[in-house]
């Protein structure tokens, strides 16, 4: 140890006797430093266990739906008179989000009869206060809306995601009660044919053939179903068509049906049947609960028959009842905020009346309502006070069953006896017809066969702070418990289970934590020379990640990926301070200092270099809090853990390994190399010889490095550019889109078709692939929307009866990148007329990867409408052509789909008034003949069960009917025929219309074939569509949207952060040399390790991404850290009168060890998180790992190279000798 070096230590220990000194405090009390010791495990240990799990970060959904249905009106009406009205109300509040390419303030979907209009809040915004602020103004706004029109409902829940989604689902019926049903209808229709045959000669059968039955088993459970008007008009319309003759008609506990003579095959029968259902039930299901119908023509077949239908054992009102007491008990688990059902068939009572039987009592469909709400009463009778006592008279009146409403009496007969409800019109128990939103759960029975059932999801919403493990495990508990009450054959499966999730994916996280551990402590083992150097830095990584978890969580921080992540990503970073510590204490030892003394000594010595190194990766990460939209919120966690870990390393490095330090290290027992034969011999001596040589060639050198700069940023022009990769999840689903105008049993056809596919698609790759173990769990159905917000990224989609959702689940989420592309292929090639998209669930919600928006930025008038329409469609469809284009692409289409078929009531103003009607007197009898009116409420316990007066079938099952409907005025007894008072036309017309920022909008978009991503669609179409563009009409634009316009903010906010860091990062060497050429040199080798981050994603095949950008702009602090040390050095070697050149060349052979030990922690630190991160991580771990080795090369070799050309050829750094010590001859360098 030379002179000065001697002096600025002992200068030191004077100061530390009058100045406090943190780590001489940890060395000297070793009572405070255990006590402390123990508290921050402990503290790391609470904290770990008290921190919420979760798969992901919390990504807030902050949108609410408002909702106004106005029945019977066309889209282009409702837009205009209710859509219209809500915008401008929403739009009024200060709390939206301002709208961009990427995601959208205000956006609407319009549909005949329903407006649904969207509202996003700003971020950071008070939800509570601005859905509050929402509610306000939409109740003002009811004032503005159209006559008929409901109410608008504000739906605030819209984001709320699913911790558990359940389905309560119905098994199929089991083989002693098939046969039991069998034996029943055997003997009933035994009983018919007997009598048939008594009445038939022999003549007759040979020539109308035999008898054949048709039957429709039904639920044990199902009450109140009277089929024999339906039944009738089946009769009469097979026997009209030539299917049969002499039809009788059979009913009985648990089926229906009829039996006939025939001479037509069971195909041509079913091919009747089926007829009959497309036009006379506009091909809805004779019952909700029915089973499919068979036929059977000997009995002896019967059982055999029964059993190739046999369908739900359990009706719809059992499985609404079922999933009522489970979701009931659900919400008594402290970790519950909600539990929502879906799929639920609500009951109603069905009054179904004939047009001729209903005049000839001469009664109208609109005197039935208030003839039952004069029976069906709750008015209450009053309290009379007896005796000091208060009596109330409860006064019966309301309905307690439905029979009781056929007994209603509306009319007195000529004869003037009453008639009664049940004399002019059939009174049933049924269901809402038709459904709206049902649900199948589909998995394999005990005998190994898929079975399709019939289910209600129910959607277990978490309280936000919860542990969801604990959720997992009291679901647990108490659906065990409520299984006692339950039948022991209902099937209650997970569709979607976080917990399970969340368990498995912070497990991985953690094992690659561990793992990380092990390698770092491995390199420090193989790094070190002395193995009580290697055990010091194990044992500070334990205490810095236990301080760690202190910090994040009181800075309410979650255990996810991204937090884990950042962990190990921090790993390498945070063994930086004690890896210098360590080397420090172990020097001041060499040099004979005392191990008390040495230990805080050493750490004292370079607290400045160390401060801002661990400053300058603290501001490096700090900026990404600046992130905004979803990645921000995706990644917020990570600046915040990596921030609070660096601080962790410094806190331990002066605290903690002092006082470990002062307990383990020991002097060397050799004396170590002198700088002499450091320079000459081993890796140092390789090192220094090679950085001499790189000195005295230092424009040869320089120009290879520019060299490999311009063809290291070359390679980026050959890297496919992505945004976020899509998620690797046991879930995937298939989005299914039908023609606007299908209807929900046309979508549960092609759903169902689906299905079949999907199955065998997957045991086809399983029987190829050689798979042995199963890879389909069970698949999930919606049909008539989607399902509930099951994944926090995947918007549900509100009921629209042509859209269906299937949610895929396997048992091995590594096969369902493989499968998904397999399945899409084998949709595409098996269901043609319907739109069936296979996708996976993402990392950051982005609806379609490629979109196009076309937008019509004028306001029109009323006349302006169609044409408005019209010319959006137009450009639409140019954009399809071009993006049709793209070899890349796949189902390109635009989201508001074809026009659709529309029937248009012309009212003929004159024959109506003389005809004594009013409009309003058609339109009643329209929609109360076709979709039914409400007129009444039967109230079932909890329940409260819509009384529904509505035509018969046959009467209005086909689109001619409407011609025959009676209008009855409300005002007299007339009634008149509908054709005589209006015309019918039928026309195609628009009927889903989207706005977006309150201007009709058209979004065209595609998908890229598998093994593309959306850029290469883009790179494909992007010069023509701005041709297109420069040639649209004014006020009409186009705008990308999709994964462009995601990658194009993100990588912009990026660079942002990249600047600030940048600059920050420099004012801090800044401050440090109090030199602004010094930071330069600093920052000269970041390029460089850019170059290696764009190799290393070369060479792995990544994409560049949103991930590995931030990878790239991450790299800065750390590469800069190592350099700051080095620059510390030089100024002691500097201090101690070495000539520049020796203090450059032996500043690199004293940092060489500390700086190989902690770039090899950090890259082996990355490998866990590489291997087990999946396509997210990846990414950024292969950019961090080649930007690190490269840049390690440049701090070790060009930042000499760089700093010599500063010093002595540009004289842009000035050196100034100290001493008179000589190096190797060389007279000293002046600048």
């Amino acid at each position: 140890m030379n002179k000065d070096d001697q002096s600025r230590e002992e200068i030191l220990e004077t100061e530390s006797e009058h100045r406090f000194n943190t780590a001489r405090f940890f060395v000297d009390n070793a009572s405070i430093s255990w006590a402390l010791l123990v508290g921050v495990m402990l503290w790391g240990v609470f904290a770990y266990f008290m921190m919420p799990k979760s798969k992901d970060p919390d990504i807030p959904v902050r949108i609410a739906m408002a909702t106004t249905k106005w029945p019977g009106q066309s889209a282009i009406k409702v837009e205009e008179l209710v859509t219209k009205q809500v915008e401008d109300a929403i739009a009024q509040s200060e709390y939206l989000y301002q709208p961009d390419a990427r995601s959208f303030g205000l956006k609407s979907l319009t549909l005949n009869g329903i407006s649904m209009v969207q509202a996003q809040l700003a971020p950071h915004t008070d939800v509570t206060k601005a859905f509050n602020d929402l509610n306000l103004k939409l109740l003002d706004a009811q004032n503005y809306l159209p006559a008929g029109s409901e109410s608008t409902q504000l739906n605030t829940e819209f984001g709320d995601t699913a911790a558990v989604l359940l389905a309560v689902a119905s098994p199929r019926a089991e083989a002693t009660e098939i046969s039991l049903r069998a034996e029943a209808i055997r003997k009933a229709l035994l009983d018919i044919r007997a009598e048939n045959n008594r009445e038939e000669t022999e003549h007759q059968q040979r020539q109308f053939g035999q008898r054949v039955s048709i039957v429709a088993p039904l639920p044990l459970s199902v009450e109140g179903i009277n089929a024999v008007a339906s039944l009738r008009v089946f009769s009469s319309w097979m026997e009209s068509e030539g299917y049969g003759t002499d039809f009788k008609i059979l009913q009985g506990p648990g089926y229906v049906g009829v039996d006939f003579t025939s001479d037509k095959t069971d195909e041509q029968l079913t091919v009747g049947r089926e007829i009959f259902s497309n036009q006379r039930l506009s091909g809805q299901k004779f019952f909700p609960d029915a089973w499919n119908p068979f036929i059977v023509r000997n009995l002896a077949n019967t059982r055999e028959r029964l059993a190739s239908v046999a369908g739900a054992k359990y009706s719809y009102r059992q499985l609404d009842n079922f999933s009522e007491l489970i979701a009931a008990t659900i919400r008594n688990i402290p970790q519950v905020k909600r539990v929502l059902r879906s799929g639920v068939l609500h009951q109603q009572v069905n009054l179904i009346y004939s047009q001729e039987r209903l005049a000839s009592y001469g009664v109208r469909p609109d005197m039935i309502a208030p003839i039952l709400n004069a029976r069906n009463t709750t008015i209450p009778g009053g309290t009379l006070t007896v005796e000091n006592m208060d009596v109330a008279i409860m006064p019966s009146g309301d309905f307690t069953n439905y029979e009781e409403i056929g007994d209603v009496p509306v009319a007195l007969s000529k004869e003037g006896s009453p008639v009664y409800l049940r004399d002019i019109l059939d009174v049933s128990l049924g269901y809402q017809s038709p459904p709206t939103l049902l649900n199948y759960f589909i998995d394999k029975d005990k005998d190994g066969q898929w079975q399709r059932h019939r289910s209600i999801n129910l959607s277990v919403q978490m309280l936000e702070g919860e542990q969801i493990g604990e959720l997992g495990k009291a679901l647990d508990k108490v659906l065990a418990q409520v299984r006692v009450d339950l039948p022991p054959d209902l099937i209650i499966q997970r569709v979607s289970d976080q917990p399970r999730q969340v368990r498995e994916s912070v497990g991985l996280f953690i094992e690659a934590l561990v793992e990380a551990v092990i390698l770092v402590v491995i390199v420090a083992f193989i790094g070190f020379s002395d193995w009580r150097s290697a055990v010091l830095l194990m044992i500070s990584i334990p205490i810095t990640l236990a301080m760690t978890f202190g910090f994040i969580h009181f800075m309410g921080v979650d255990i996810q990926q991204v937090s884990i992540a950042a962990l190990i990503i921090a790993l390498g970073l945070l063994v930086d301070d004690p890896v210098v510590a360590g080397d420090a204490i172990k020097r001041q030892m060499a040099a004979g200092k005392p191990s008390f003394i040495a230990a805080w000594l050493g750490p004292t010595l370079l607290a400045k270099a160390i401060f801002f190194a661990t400053l300058t990766n603290v501001v490096a990460y700090l900026p990404f809090l600046l992130l905004t939209g979803n990645q921000g919120d995706f990644l917020h966690s990570l600046p915040v853990v990596m921030a609070s870990a660096l601080i962790a390393s410094r806190i331990v490095s002066m605290t903690f390994l002092p006082f470990i330090g002062n307990l383990i290290l020991r002097p060397p027992k050799q004396k170590e190399p002198s700088m002499e034969v450091r320079r000459k011999k081993g890796l140092t001596g390789h090192y220094y010889r090679l950085t001499s040589w790189a000195i005295d060639h230092r424009k040869f050198v320089l120009l290879g490095t520019s060299v490999i700069l311009v063809l290291g940023f070359a390679l980026k022009s050959q890297l496919k550019n992505a945004f976020f990769p899509d998620d690797v999840q046991y879930l995937s689903y298939v989005d299914i889109w039908l023609q606007n105008d299908a209807n929900i049993d046309a979508t549960d056809y092609v759903a169902q078709h689906a299905e079949k596919i999907i199955r065998d698609t997957i045991s086809k790759y399983r029987k190829e692939n050689g798979v042995k173990a199963p890879i389909l769990e069970a698949l999930s159905t919606t049909v008539g929307g989607g399902a509930p917000r099951f994944w926090y990224t995947v918007n549900p989609q509100q009921r629209q009866p042509n859209y269906g959702q299937i949610i895929i689940r396997l048992s091995d989420k590594d096969m369902t990148p493989i499968l998904v592309p397999i399945i899409q292929r084998a949709l595409t090639d098996n269901i043609p007329g319907a739109h069936l998209d296979v996708r996976q669930l993402q990392t950051t919600p982005v609806t379609y990867p490629f979109a196009i928006r076309v937008s019509g930025r004028v306001t029109t008038g009323s006349e302006e409408e169609i044409k408005d329409i019209q010319i959006l469609r137009g450009i639409a469809q140019k954009v399809k052509d071009i993006v049709q284009q793209s070899s890349y692409a796949r189902t390109v289409r635009e989201d508001w789909g074809g026009e659709s078929l529309t029937l248009l009531m012309n009212v003929l103003e004159d024959r109506a008034a003389m005809s004594g009607v009013t409009n309003a007197d058609i339109a009643l009898a329209s929609s109360t003949g076709i979709d039914g009116t409400e007129v009444a409420t039967l109230r079932e316990g909890d329940k409260e069960i819509p009384i529904v007066v509505r035509l018969r079938l046959d009467q209005r099952g086909q689109l001619q009917d409407i011609n025959n409907f009676y209008v009855f005025s409300s005002d007299s007894e007339v009634r008149v025929p509908l054709e005589q008072v209006a015309t019918t036309s039928i026309k195609f017309q628009t009927s889903r219309i989207y706005r977006l920022e309150k201007f009709r909008t058209i979004k065209v978009f595609a998908f890229p074939f598998s093994g593309f991503i959306s850029s290469d669609i883009m790179g494909d179409v992007e010069e023509q569509l701005a041709e297109l563009e420069k040639t649209l009409p004014s006020g009409y634009q186009l705008q990308v949207s999709g994964d462009a316009a995601n990658a194009k903010h993100g990588f912009l906010q990026l660079l942002m952060i990249l600047g600030v860091s940048s600059s920050a990062i420099f004012l801090a060497l800044v401050f440090q040399f109090n030199n602004l050429i010094k930071p330069l040199v600093v920052f000269a080798t970041v390029p460089l390790g850019m170059v290696g981050a764009l190799l290393a994603l070369y060479v792995t095949g990544q994409p560049f991404g949103f991930m590995a950008f931030l990878g790239i702009v991450s790299l800065v602090g750390v590469i800069v850290s190592h350099i700051i040390v080095l620059f510390d050095f030089i100024e002691v070697r500097h201090a101690a009168g070495d000539s520049f050149r020796e203090a450059l060349l032996d500043a690199g052979i004293m940092r060489l060890r500390p700086i190989l030990i902690t770039i090899s922690a950090t890259t082996f630190a990355l490998v866990p998180l590489a291997i087990h991160g999946g396509p997210l991580w990846q990414p950024l771990c292969f950019a961090q790992i080649g930007g690190l080795i490269l840049a390690t090369c440049g701090t070790l070799l060009l930042v000499p190279v760089i700093y010599t050309t500063m010093v002595v050829d540009l004289k842009w750094i000035r050196w100034e000798e100290r001493g008179t010590k000589q190096g190797n001859g060389e007279s000293p360098v002046t600048a």
